[in-house]
């Protein structure tokens, strides 16, 4: 992917694609997903696609892919999405891609970007592919593009940012949570022990995983 253009023929392509395998979709064209898609474990290790082949990766069949990580890595990845299938059907399962969506962003770009990150999903879903959705949202009004994700999933959050300094009376994250009502959230990275405490609040089953760069210190 090399400019604008191509990120909407990608999602043109991953569209048409899905709609030949008999992939449902809203009125609003966003793929509309069953429980079964979904990974129902909890996994021993997520990681990042490219250390999947790290010699920390014990057992790939308890090993969670990830891309959390700069969006010109991910664009790579949905380039290849189609050859790179075989491998991740050798791992326990896969994590949305995780390109930026931010709140100062265009509402609508806010939207195509979701719907490019769903449909990525939607895709390894159609091929086998055990799937982990990702939470990351933009402004309050795109949650409704979750509206067609059902609930008592398997969710992930990646927290490789920082955190805000107010997050006590922050409840910004664990109304999001709620909205999703997932099975468990499984926390990528360093995640201020307040939003914890808010999910433990909430009774909302959460694992906590070292993000790779921290995990390679720990196991040092």
């Amino acid at each position: 992917m090399k400019h604008l253009l191509d990120f909407f023929k990608m999602i043109d392509t991953y569209t048409g694609y899905l709609k030949e395998q008999g992939f449902q979709f809203t009125e609003d064209g966003y793929p509309v997903f069953t429980k079964e898609m979904f990974l129902d474990d909890v996994p021993d290790l997520i990681v990042p696609y490219n250390q999947r082949n790290n010699k920390r990766v014990k057992e790939r069949k308890k090993t969670v892919l990830a891309m959390f990580t700069g969006d010109k890595f991910i664009y790579r990845r949905l380039d290849k999405l189609f050859e790179d299938i075989d491998e991740y059907k050798e791992f326990m399962g896969v994590v949305e891609a995780d390109v930026t969506v931010t709140r100062d962003m265009d509402l609508e770009f806010q939207k195509a970007t979701m719907l490019l990150n769903q449909l990525m999903m939607a895709v390894l879903a159609s091929k086998g592919v055990k799937i982990i959705l990702n939470t990351r949202m933009g402004v309050p009004e795109t949650k409704d593009l979750f509206n067609q994700i059902p609930h008592g999933i398997t969710v992930a959050s990646g927290f490789l940012g920082g955190t805000r300094k107010n997050i006590p009376y922050d409840f910004t994250y664990l109304s999001k949570i709620i909205c999703l009502m997932p099975g468990r959230v499984l926390i990528y990275g360093k995640c201020n022990e307040y939003i914890i405490n808010q999910l433990n609040d909430m009774g909302i089953e959460c694992h906590k995983y070292l993000d790779f760069r921290n995990l390679c210190k720990e196991v040092a």
